[in-house]
């Protein structure tokens, strides 16, 4: 066995709660890498890996495990996507064709039917485009209820609620106040869900819930008492993070007008251009891990059995040791943009990914073609969360 390494203790403040962090994460990253690809905080007993080569080997080789304290998931108990091993690459075989890069081609349509409506309001009311609360919103919730094979609801506020705060559950930072807060939401997203789920049992179709369904009845692959929660994981996973990635990349592009201007020239940059947004500002700042035994990262770092451990996704594409000196500069053109990990890496890596991909790119082709003189008007942004990176609100104005 190996003989971990001696933590090496945080130096400085290190606050991701702080409003200063959550407006500028970057900087206090910065910090941290400037410290070792791995910093220990001992004061909340975590590790950091913050180093790109690290990030990305704790991603791949750190199995999930579980937080400590009280179950962040009581409501969704037996998840395949929280599991390891064959417990997480059967399940998720069941879907993965559903996401391949080729299949999700067949939402572009809708996709784009979404962002022309939303578009076509904005002009009608003067211009202005409330991105989150339109498209932001509005096209992940279409295209999940779609792949999915549900019905639109008359709650989608309170929905999104409970959704926004399941997912916060993740948060490695949370005060017990929130953590019962946002149990509480999951616990009424839960009742949602369950009854989604008996109402698609009586309306099996050609879709992806009925698939679930029909696999879990059928008990070899998947058990009946785990479609909520693996259908829960849908949820979270198709709305919210697709929310804020499409606003934190309208926001960069307002913030770089070059690199506006320079898509706006040159349209075929797009594909590379989604990948280097979702590398600059990638939503999901971080994934959490437990170390189930000792685990070599290389590097000479081992995490010691039992470690908690925040592999720091933003980080890791912002360090300059694997993006060189250019690394905290969003230029469109980066040949090797592509190998970001703002999806995860391993064997949990984001299996939604394409569709993901996909609306951001029909979101941000249908602004920059039609209205390439677009601006920011000044604002105030609420940032809430340290874990889901994303504005509580963009305003632009399309022109």
């Amino acid at each position: 066995m190996a003989t971990p390494l001696e933590p090496v203790d945080l130096v400085g403040e290190f606050d991701p709660t702080a409003p200063e962090y959550l407006a500028d994460p970057y900087a206090h990253l910065a910090r941290l890498r400037a410290q070792g690809p791995c910093v220990v905080d001992t004061s909340r007993d975590l590790w950091y890996l913050v180093g790109f080569d690290a990030v990305e080997a704790g991603l791949s080789r750190i199995v999930r495990g579980h937080h400590r304290g009280p179950d962040r998931h009581v409501h969704f108990p037996a998840n395949p996507f929280a599991a390891d091993g064959p417990g997480h690459t059967e399940p998720r075989r069941i879907i993965a064709p559903t996401f391949s890069n080729k299949a999700v081609q067949q939402f572009r349509d809708r996709a784009q039917e979404v962002v022309d409506a939303a578009l076509a309001d904005a002009v009608a009311g003067g211009g202005e485009l409330r991105l989150v609360d339109t498209i932001g919103f509005l096209l992940p919730y279409t295209l999940t209820c779609d792949v999915l094979g549900i019905l639109d609801v008359d709650n989608r506020d309170e929905l999104r609620a409970w959704t926004w705060q399941s997912l916060e559950l993740i948060d490695a930072f949370l005060t017990p106040e929130q953590m019962q807060e946002y149990m509480a939401s999951a616990g009424l997203l839960a009742q949602h869900l369950h009854g989604v789920i008996e109402w698609k049992r009586d309306h099996l179709a050609d879709d992806l819930l009925s698939l679930i369904i029909r696999t879990a009845d059928a008990g070899e692959v998947l058990r009946p008492e785990q479609v909520v929660p693996y259908v829960h994981t849908l949820y979270l996973a198709g709305m919210h993070t697709t929310v804020n990635q499409t606003a934190l990349s309208l926001l960069a592009l307002m913030h770089h007008r070059d690199q506006w201007d320079r898509l706006c020239a040159q349209p075929d940059l797009l594909p590379n251009a989604v990948e280097e947004l979702l590398r600059f500002e990638s939503t999901a700042q971080y994934m959490k891990r437990t170390a189930e035994e000792d685990v070599d990262l290389g590097g000479g770092i081992v995490v010691p059995t039992g470690a908690e451990v925040v592999c720091w996704i933003a980080s890791a594409d912002r360090d300059e040791a694997r993006w060189g000196d250019t690394a905290d500069m969003l230029d469109l053109t980066r040949a090797d943009a592509k190998q970001h990990i703002a999806f995860g890496k391993g064997p949990h890596v984001c299996v939604g990914s394409w569709l993901a991909r996909l609306e951001l790119h029909v979101v941000v082709e249908s602004i920059v073609s039609r209205f390439p003189d677009t601006t920011m008007p000044d604002q105030e942004f609420v940032w809430e969360s340290n874990f889901i990176r994303g504005p509580e609100e963009l305003v632009l104005h399309l022109a």
